[in-house]
């Protein structure tokens, strides 16, 4: 720092004073300093030496003062009750197991199944306590123990005598036998552990508040019953301890720390020196000045460089240790180039600004100002360097307050201490600084939301500081080459999670649809939403300016870079360096059983949305434009590398959609063509059908020709262009797109997930609660006070279960959902939709001819096209056609799509599910408000083509791809929005509903016929009529498709150039003639599959039906309440494939196959027989009878308001008797037989005939009205003709029993009269040819010699082709 022995203050002549008012100055120097120092200054100058002497007076009287209260900090004796070393760590000796250490010994994590270790101290009197802060929420037992506890592979702390622990995360105390205790744990909990050793008792605390005295008989002042501080911990399981060597986060008062700290008389210097270090650089930056300016105004230039000349010298020598600095430059110069601007100094400060004790004016020059900072600097560094303890005790908070005095911006007198702690501390400065970061990474890591903190809180304060220190470029340089720098970035990084205490602390008040509570409030849910929605922003948007910084320096310093072995580490920054090492660290994160050391969750989330904050302008552009780096994918890096040096990137361990990469190197090989980037942007039609490409406009997937809805908006987006972030490179961008995803696949993915289970538990506790409100109100005597105990408690357990679900759904929609997070998945999305279609649809040895990752499309510039890609012959080993409708005679497709990752298309699917299960957040969706906007017009039109090209591609093996697929292309055909979306494009609703008829198999036949509900819906019996569906509509497309006329080859050329527009794809418009043997096929394998499906659902329900009557095969209740749910989801299964049966039997596919036509009545025959008023039918009618409650107007046949008489005629019961007890009453507990009459009464709400019978009635009235269309082949009349032969009494009977159900009250609104009547006539229609039939039979008689082997069980025809197997001799119609 200068001459050898002599501080700062003494290279300066005793005569470097000039322009100071000096009325003030004694003042200002005591208000300073707080002590009278008149005699340092007269009228020309400052006795700097005098100064010195005065102020370590000053500092002596300090110490004096308080000699009789401080202790020795050698570290604690045996005489207080303590042994040990006075440094407190981890002794290594103790370790059962294997640990991993940090630096300072004290961050420990469990490499082992079950790890234990004692620290190097114990005491056996006294109150002693040590913190422990829990980093990762696993089971960890922390405690005390003797010596004598045995650490084993199985045992730790608390599993023997004398040893005493606390798990929060199975919430037990262990010493021995674990008992229930305290709180659940969450990462960033601190515990604090105090051993009374006095009073014989232990307590623990969770971040300050105390759980209650764990244990109250600690046995003490024995021989050998010294307890140590010990931890066990599970494998991976990760925790820091502290035992004095920093302040603790929350003391407890009359409890010690193992490690003592500095004595009081040091700790009170050193806040001496920091107060007195406040007030100069408060007067310093008060006035609000340009920068430290040595020599100041009012003296002649002469005397000013006089009276200078040293501190100039020694501020440019510093100056320069930080960055190159001009020859010529002067001392202002340097000073100010230290890292921020010079509006942030001040040379001189007003007294009017000081307050008192100061009245008139003083001046204060750059050279005072350094030398009176430096009278306390130096002598504080001495004791930050000798006693760390000190910097988070004194030092730390005095940053903090002066980093809150100017929120949100780095305040003037930060900037001030930073610009004199490096010119003071020179050498010393790193490492107290790096301890100063260390600390603000672990308050980061520990603090939690408060409420009484909003908006500064969840570790914003400590945040902000880090911030404003790191944009100093010395501490930013520090700090990316120190051997720590990961894992305290990491720390800032964290921010801790609530856990189920303190979510109900922030969110007191909770609300849903259909809550009845007094508590619930939505307005105070919105505005607790609205405050944590603020603070959460604020907290990002700092750690996304943590992010710039470290994208924008540079990871080797000039001065000192060195041969790396990392390639290209020249052109790296800080960001892309910790982004590769975060990767490396979290590969293994979705192993079954994860590694040790991976990082915790929220710094990959944090880490995600900043890149994805970074990306958005990049995505922007290829979206719109096709323009930027993205526009450009570089396949050969992120999709398709196989070689040694791949196997060492994470991706290579990614999931693909084909399977794993090895296996598609080997089996599915891709070209050199292939592995050459792609381009990806939006697509642009032509001006009418088969009009000829301009090939100087654009290529495929990546155009900037002028939209045909309007040449102003494509003008507008040929003249968008890419720009760039700030010290973003381009070639960056790629493996910033490629960390984004895999940050999403190994944690961010879960959230959403979560959001998406949370919102369907949600609803169904809803329900579940609607239910039990309304048992406890039909209690016996109406009275709510006398419902069962049992009752209540299960509904207080679901009514806390769907708090605590309402509570955790609202945070995480408040983190993952707000309008920017919403806006920049909305952007990523799109962009990897249009991905995935362009890869879906590449030939496998042609692909448009794209640009590399330099040429004029990556630098955002148009590129000519040359036209549409070749046909190539096909190739050995090449995927088959993916299913776009199943011709045999569309062109074999690119392998690349096997080499996707699955995170590509789960971004996708997550995004879109939790946006519709959000109820408050909804995806922007294309309107007449946002039509100019290409993101709200790109983005819909991306998913539609997306998703109707992948729903059936056979190159996709990934099971789990498939069905979340299908589900999220049922949860969009429940938005009209979406649902007109795909029926404007002819060729992707083709698509869509041919990919579902072939996806329709043993294994997605349940996500399949949800969809095609949706596709049929609002039609059926009971729905509205046929007529109003509209040519375009997905149900008529699904009828044509059933038929084998595709919508497109009657489409005219405007709505195929419409269907170009958004998003087809020419091959599929091109193709508007399918193969009738390949829809054939098709249809008849779906018709196929839906009966058998349809049979086993049918047959699955009376079984369960005749379990639960005759009580078989039940051990437990459990397998009785299973029971229960599984016949209500049988029946609604049957009901579901009863009703796409309805839809598609008029078609003439299925009327016109015999095959078909016996089927369906061979189904007809067993429904009636099952569902009216048969024999068959007797046990569901009891099953219904007895669940039902006995009101008026009650119908046992499940059809509403029907008059109860009838209905129990109709039913086959009698009409007086009264219902039948609940079988369970008098065989279980009453606990028990209030659960299955829960069970019964909802499966009675479940179970409604009208439900299965109304499809019957459709497929009934379809029959009849094909027979009276009189179409010639339709098959109408043939299956007229099958049913009148079928006709006996029983099944006139069933008929009847459907034409006497009150429809009216099944489907109030919809007009049902017409469809009776038509009903009424087919009936007596049946009746007419069942007569007929029975005179001619009766004339003409059965053949004698037919036996009954040869009559159909279920109809009783005679086997139109019978045959007997060989085996069983059984005989069976063909």
């Amino acid at each position: 720092m200068g001459v050898e022995g002599a501080g700062l203050a003494y290279l300066v002549s005793s005569t470097s004073r000039a322009g100071m008012d000096h009325a003030s100055l004694p003042s200002v120097l005591s208000y300073v300093y707080e002590t009278a120092l008149e005699h340092v200054c007269d009228d020309e100058d400052i006795d700097y030496p005098q100064l010195v002497t005065g102020v370590q007076q000053h500092v002596t009287g300090i110490r004096s003062a308080d000699s009789d209260k401080t202790s020795s900090s050698s570290g604690a004796t045996a005489s207080n009750g303590r042994l040990g070393p006075a440094v407190v760590a981890v002794d290594r000796a103790s370790v059962c197991g294997s640990f991993s250490y940090s630096s300072d010994n004290l961050t420990i994590e469990s490499l082992g199944n079950f790890s234990s270790c004692r620290a190097n101290v114990a005491v056996y009197t006294g109150k002693w306590m040590y913190e422990c802060t829990v980093l990762t929420p696993g089971i960890q037992q922390i405690g005390w123990a003797t010596i004598h506890c045995p650490f084993t592979a199985e045992e730790g702390v608390g599993d023997a005598p004398d040893s005493y622990a606390v798990d929060g995360k199975r919430m037990r105390k262990w010493s021995v036998k674990p008992q229930p205790y305290g709180e659940p744990w969450v990462q960033g909990d601190v515990m604090g552990c105090c051993l009374d050793l006095d009073a014989g008792t232990l307590t623990f605390y969770r971040n300050g508040q105390s759980l209650g005295t764990a244990y109250d008989r600690v046995r003490t002042m024995q021989p050998s019953l010294a307890y140590f501080p010990a931890v066990s911990l599970s494998h991976t399981e990760r925790c820091m301890l502290n035992f004095g060597a920093k302040p603790f986060m929350y003391p407890v008062v009359g409890y010690q720390p193992l490690q003592s700290p500095p004595s009081t008389a040091v700790s009170q210097e050193a806040a001496y020196y920091c107060s007195c270090f406040t007030r100069l650089c408060l007067i310093a930056a008060a006035d609000g000045q340009d920068g430290l300016v040595f020599g100041q105004a009012g003296a002649s230039t002469a005397a000013a460089r006089a009276n200078s000349t040293k501190v100039d010298d020694l501020a440019v020598g510093v100056a320069a240790t930080d960055q190159p600095q001009p020859q010529a430059v002067t001392a202002a110069g340097a000073l100010g180039g230290l890292g921020y601007s010079a509006s942030g100094c001040s040379p001189r400060t007003p007294a009017a600004a000081l307050g008192p004790p100061f009245s008139g004016s003083v001046s204060l020059s750059s050279a005072d100002i350094v030398l009176l900072a430096a009278v306390v600097l130096e002598p504080l560094q001495q004791l930050l360097v000798s006693h760390p303890y000190l910097i988070h005790s004194a030092l730390l908070p005095v940053l903090g307050d002066a980093q809150r005095e100017n929120e949100p911006q780095t305040s003037r007198q930060l900037q001030l201490m930073m610009q004199l702690l490096v010119l003071v501390w020179h050498q010393e400065f790193n490492s107290i600084m790096f301890t100063v970061l260390e600390a603000l990474a672990y308050r980061c890591q520990i603090s939690p939301l408060l409420v009484q903190d909003f908006p500064y809180t969840a570790g914003y304060p400590h945040l902000a500081l880090a911030v404003s220190l790191l944009q100093h470029p010395r501490i930013m340089r520090l700090f990316v080459l120190h051997p720590d720098f990961m894992s305290v970035l990491e720390g800032l990084l964290t921010r801790k999670s609530p856990s189920p205490k303190d979510l109900q602390t922030l969110l007191p008040h909770v609300w849903w649809k259909g809550c009845k509570d007094e508590t619930a409030s939505e307005e105070r849910l919105r505005a607790s939403i609205s405050i944590i929605t603020t603070t959460l922003a604020k907290v990002e948007q700092r750690q996304y300016d943590m992010l710039e910084l470290l994208l924008a320096t540079p990871f080797h310093d000039p001065a000192t870079a060195t041969t790396s072995t990392r390639r290209d580490d020249d052109d790296d920054c800080a960001l892309l360096v910790f982004l590769r090492f975060l990767l490396q660290k979290n590969r293994g994160a979705l192993r079954d059983v994860p590694p040790p050391g991976l990082s915790e969750s929220t710094v990959l989330m944090t880490t995600f949305f900043g890149l994805l904050r970074l990306l958005q302008p990049a995505l922007q552009a290829a979206c719109e434009s096709g323009t930027g780096p993205l526009a450009a994918f570089p396949v050969a890096e992120l999709l398709a590398a196989a070689d040694a040096a791949a196997e060492a990137s994470p991706v290579f361990d990614a999931p693909r959609l084909g399977g794993v990469v090895s296996h598609l190197a080997r089996e599915n090989s891709l070209s050199d063509l292939e592995k050459q980037p792609i381009s990806v942007g939006p697509v642009q039609p032509p001006s009418r059908v088969g009009s000829t490409p301009d090939n100087s406009s654009s290529k495929p997937y990546a155009s900037t020709v002028q939209n045909q809805q309007g040449t102003q908006q494509g003008s507008r987006r040929q003249q968008q262009r890419y720009v760039a972030p700030p010290a973003l490179k381009d070639a960056w961008v790629p493996e910033l797109l490629n960390t984004c995803m895999l940050l999403y696949c190994w944690r961010v993915g879960f959230n959403y997930k979560m959001i998406h289970t949370l919102s369907s538990s949600v609803a169904s506790s809803s329900a579940t609660l609607e239910d039990l409100d309304r048992m406890i109100a039909n209690s016996p005597g109406g009275d709510p006070a006398r419902a069962g105990t049992w009752l209540i408690g299960t509904r207080k357990v679901y009514h806390d279960e769907l708090t605590r679900d309402v509570r955790l759904l609202t945070l995480l929609r408040v983190a993952f959902f707000s309008p920017g997070k919403q806006a920049a998945l909305c952007n990523l999305t799109t962009y990897l939709a249009t991905l995935v279609t362009t890869v879906s649809s590449i030939p496998p040895a042609a692909k448009p001819d794209t640009p590399a990752a330099g040429s004029e499309a990556a630098n955002g510039q148009p590129s000519a096209a040359e036209g549409q890609p070749q046909q190539q012959p096909q190739q050995d080993g090449l995927a088959s056609p993916s299913g776009n409708g199943g011709s045999s005679g569309e062109p074999h497709l690119s392998n690349l799509l096997r080499y996707l990752p699955v995170v590509y298309v789960e971004v996708i699917v997550d995004y879109l599910t939790a946006s519709r299960r959000c109820d408050e957040q909804s995806i922007v969706l294309p309107s007449a408000a946002a039509a100019g906007s290409d993101v709200a017009v790109q983005g819909p039109q991306a998913y539609v083509a997306w998703l109707c090209g992948s729903l059936n591609d056979r190159r996709i093996a990934n099971p789990d791809v498939q069905e979340s697929l299908l589900q999220v292309c049922g949860l969009l055909l429940d938005q009209p929005t979406w649902r007109s979306l795909v029926e404007a494009q002819p060729d992707k609703a083709w698509e869509l509903v041919g990919s579902l008829l072939q996806v329709f198999d043993s294994r997605l036949w349940h996500p399949a016929s949800g969809v095609l509900l949706k596709v049929i819906k609002d039609c059926g019996f009971g729905h509205q009529t046929a007529a109003s569906r509209s040519p375009a509509s997905l149900q008529q497309v699904l009828l044509d498709s059933l038929e084998g006329k595709s919508p497109i080859a009657a489409a005219d050329n405007s709505s195929i150039a419409v269907s170009l527009a958004l998003g087809g794809s020419a091959a599929a418009v091109a193709r508007s003639d399918q193969d009738p043997a390949v829809v054939a096929a098709r249809t008849k394998g779906f018709l196929n599959r839906l009966f058998n499906t349809l049979n086993w659902t049918l047959t699955e329900f009376t079984v369960c039906v005749g379990d639960l009557h005759n009580l078989r095969g039940r051990r437990s209740i459990l397998e009785a309440q299973n029971q229960y749910r599984r016949t209500g989801l049988m029946f609604e299964l049957s009901v579901n494939f009863m009703r796409i049966l309805e839809f598609v039997v008029p078609t003439h596919a299925f009327l016109g196959s015999a095959v078909n036509r016996t089927r369906l009545r061979e189904l007809l025959q067993f429904v009636l027989s099952h569902f009216t008023n048969g024999p068959d039918a007797r046990r569901l009618n009891e099953l219904l009878q007895a669940n039902q409650p006995a009101t008026p107007g009650a119908s046992s046949s499940g059809g509403g308001t029907a008059p109860q008489a009838p209905a129990v005629a109709a039913a086959g019961l009698p009409g007086a008797a009264a219902p039948p007890p609940a079988p369970l009453a008098a065989a279980i507990p009453a606990y028990a037989a209030s659960a299955m009459q829960f069970e019964s009464n909802s499966l009675s709400e479940r179970v409604q005939k009208p439900a299965l019978l109304a499809p019957v009635m459709g497929i009934l009235l379809a029959v009849w009205g094909a027979h009276k269309e009189g179409v010639a082949d339709s098959g109408g009349d043939a299956l007229l003709r099958e049913l009148a032969g079928m006709a006996d009494e029983r099944f006139m009977a069933a008929l009847q029993f459907m034409k006497d159900v009150d429809w009216c009250a099944f489907s109030p609104s919809c007009p049902l009269s017409g469809q009776l009547r038509a009903f009424a006539q087919l009936l007596d229609a049946l009746a007419t040819a069942r007569a007929a039939h029975e005179s001619s039979s009766a004339s003409a008689g059965l053949p004698e010699d037919v036996p009954d082997e040869y009559l159909d069980p279920i109809t009783m025809d005679i086997m139109s082709d019978p045959v007997k197997l060989p085996d069983s001799q059984i005989v069976v119609d063909r």
